[in-house]
C-alpha cells in the first residue's frame, strides 16, 4: 500500500470510529484452512485452531485506530489465557518484520503476533483495523470453519466479547 493510501485510509477509519456492536457485519463464509507464521517464524495453522472460536485483529503500526485498540487487545489476550475454546490472534499487515519488530519493542503488546500478509486477499480485507470472528468448532468439508462477524474500524473489546458470547452460546 503506498503512503499516501495509508494516510487517507487511516484518516478516513479515524473519522468513522465509533465503537457500536450493531456495526458488526453477520456473515457464515467458509474459510479456507491457513497457517500464519510470528516474527519468530513459528507457524499457526487453523488445524492447531479447530474447535475454537477465533477473534482475528488485522493491524499495521502506520494505523492510529490499530494503535489505540492494542492495550485493550493486550488485555483481553491475557484474559483468555488458559480457555481452551477462546483464541485471539494479532496479525500484523504490509510491514517487514524488523518494522514490526522495532514497535513492539517501543511498544510492547505481551501476545504474539504474526504476518497477515497472506490472508488479505483471501478474507477480501479493505481496511485496518478490521476483526473477524471464525467459529473453528465445526469445519465444513474443505474448510475449517465460517467467519461469522466481521467489522471494521475501531472496535471495543466489550463488543468482540458480545459477539464471542453469542456463538458460545449457540450449540455446535
Amino acid at each position: 500500500m503506498r503512503s499516501v493510501s495509508k494516510a487517507i485510509f487511516c484518516v478516513l477509519l479515524a473519522a468513522v470510529a465509533a465503537p457500536a456492536a450493531e456495526d458488526w457485519q453477520a456473515v457464515r463464509v467458509p474459510i479456507q484452512p491457513f497457517e500464519v507464521r510470528d516474527l519468530a517464524r513459528r507457524s499457526l495453522s487453523t488445524a492447531q485452531l479447530a474447535g475454537k472460536i477465533v477473534v482475528i485483529d488485522f493491524w499495521a503500526s502506520w494505523c492510529q485506530p490499530c494503535i489505540h485498540e492494542l492495550p485493550e487487545l493486550a488485555a483481553y489476550h491475557r484474559r483468555l489465557e488458559g480457555r481452551s475454546d477462546v483464541a485471539l490472534l494479532s496479525l500484523n499487515v504490509g510491514e517487514d518484520r524488523a518494522t514490526v519488530e522495532a514497535f513492539l519493542k517501543a511498544s510492547p503488546t505481551g501476545f504474539p503476533v504474526y504476518c497477515g500478509d497472506a490472508l488479505v486477499d483471501p478474507l477480501e480485507l479493505a481496511a485496518f483495523p478490521t476483526k473477524l470472528v471464525l467459529d473453528l468448532r465445526r469445519p465444513a468439508a474443505g474448510s475449517a470453519g465460517v467467519i461469522r462477524f466481521r467489522r471494521e474500524g475501531l472496535t471495543s473489546v466489550g463488543s468482540i466479547e458480545a459477539r464471542v458470547a453469542e456463538l458460545l452460546a449457540e450449540r455446535p
